[in-house]
Protein backbone atom coordinates (compact mmCIF):
# COMPACT_ATOMS: atom_id res chain seq x y z
CA UNK A 1 0.00 0.00 0.00
CA UNK A 2 1.09 3.28 -0.81
CA UNK A 3 1.35 6.07 2.17
CA UNK A 4 -0.95 8.59 2.15
CA UNK A 5 -0.38 11.57 0.39
CA UNK A 6 1.33 14.23 2.42
CA UNK A 7 -0.89 17.25 2.90
CA UNK A 8 1.03 20.84 2.19
CA UNK A 9 0.81 23.61 4.14
CA UNK A 10 -0.75 26.43 3.70
CA UNK A 11 2.14 29.11 3.76
CA UNK A 12 1.10 32.57 3.93
CA UNK A 13 3.21 34.18 1.13
CA UNK A 14 5.23 37.44 2.04
CA UNK A 15 2.70 39.61 0.32
CA UNK A 16 -0.05 38.78 2.51
CA UNK A 17 2.02 38.85 5.64
CA UNK A 18 2.75 42.08 4.18
CA UNK A 19 -0.65 42.82 3.13
CA UNK A 20 -1.59 41.91 7.13
CA UNK A 21 0.91 43.59 8.96
CA UNK A 22 0.42 47.04 6.94
CA UNK A 23 -3.22 46.77 7.82
CA UNK A 24 -2.85 46.30 11.66
CA UNK A 25 0.01 49.58 11.22
CA UNK A 26 -3.03 51.56 9.49
CA UNK A 27 -5.61 50.80 12.35
CA UNK A 28 -2.81 51.15 14.69
CA UNK A 29 -2.06 54.95 13.84
CA UNK A 30 -5.69 55.67 13.36
CA UNK A 31 -6.57 54.84 16.90
CA UNK A 32 -3.22 57.10 17.88
CA UNK A 33 -4.88 59.63 15.73
CA UNK A 34 -7.98 58.97 17.14
CA UNK A 35 -6.93 59.32 20.82
CA UNK A 36 -4.96 62.24 20.16
CA UNK A 37 -7.96 64.63 18.55
CA UNK A 38 -10.06 63.58 21.55
CA UNK A 39 -7.13 64.76 24.08
CA UNK A 40 -6.72 67.92 22.02
CA UNK A 41 -10.12 68.71 22.32
CA UNK A 42 -10.40 68.35 25.90
CA UNK A 43 -6.76 70.46 26.15
CA UNK A 44 -8.83 73.30 24.21
CA UNK A 45 -12.31 73.10 26.62
CA UNK A 46 -10.02 73.29 29.79
CA UNK A 47 -7.97 75.84 28.09
CA UNK A 48 -10.71 77.81 27.37
CA UNK A 49 -12.94 77.45 30.98
CA UNK A 50 -9.21 78.47 32.31
CA UNK A 51 -8.78 81.76 30.00
CA UNK A 52 -12.72 82.52 31.67
CA UNK A 53 -11.52 82.18 34.68
CA UNK A 54 -9.06 84.24 34.16
CA UNK A 55 -10.77 86.87 32.52
CA UNK A 56 -12.89 86.71 35.70
CA UNK A 57 -10.10 86.98 38.07
CA UNK A 58 -8.77 89.78 36.14
CA UNK A 59 -12.38 91.86 36.69
CA UNK A 60 -12.35 91.13 39.96
CA UNK A 61 -8.88 92.81 40.77
CA UNK A 62 -9.86 95.72 38.78
CA UNK A 63 -12.91 95.95 41.11
CA UNK A 64 -10.90 95.78 44.23
CA UNK A 65 -8.17 97.83 42.93
CA UNK A 66 -11.34 100.72 42.17
CA UNK A 67 -12.36 100.17 45.99
CA UNK A 68 -8.84 100.35 47.30
CA UNK A 69 -8.46 104.08 45.60
CA UNK A 70 -11.93 105.30 46.85
CA UNK A 71 -10.84 103.71 50.50
CA UNK A 72 -8.17 106.29 49.92
CA UNK A 73 -11.24 109.55 49.85
CA UNK A 74 -12.20 111.17 52.67
CA UNK A 75 -15.32 111.51 51.71
CA UNK A 76 -16.22 107.92 50.70
CA UNK A 77 -15.30 106.64 53.58
CA UNK A 78 -17.57 109.01 55.78
CA UNK A 79 -20.63 107.67 53.15
CA UNK A 80 -19.29 104.07 54.01
CA UNK A 81 -19.34 105.09 57.96
CA UNK A 82 -22.69 106.43 57.58
CA UNK A 83 -24.28 103.82 55.53
CA UNK A 84 -22.32 100.45 56.91
CA UNK A 85 -21.96 101.57 61.05
CA UNK A 86 -24.97 104.37 60.95
CA UNK A 87 -22.78 107.08 62.40
CA UNK A 88 -24.11 110.42 62.43
CA UNK A 89 -22.80 113.79 62.68
CA UNK A 90 -23.38 115.48 65.68
CA UNK A 91 -26.47 117.24 66.21
CA UNK A 92 -28.10 115.07 63.68
CA UNK A 93 -31.50 113.09 63.60
CA UNK A 94 -31.82 110.33 62.48
CA UNK A 95 -34.70 108.79 61.10
CA UNK A 96 -35.36 104.85 60.89
CA UNK A 97 -38.00 102.90 58.80
CA UNK A 98 -38.37 99.33 59.81
CA UNK A 99 -40.25 97.86 56.48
Amino acid sequence: MAPFPRRRQKSYGYARLLTLSGALLFCFLLAVAAVQVFQHRRLQRELAAAEQRVSEYESRNREMAEEIARLHEPDYIKLLARKLLGLVKPGEIVYRLDD
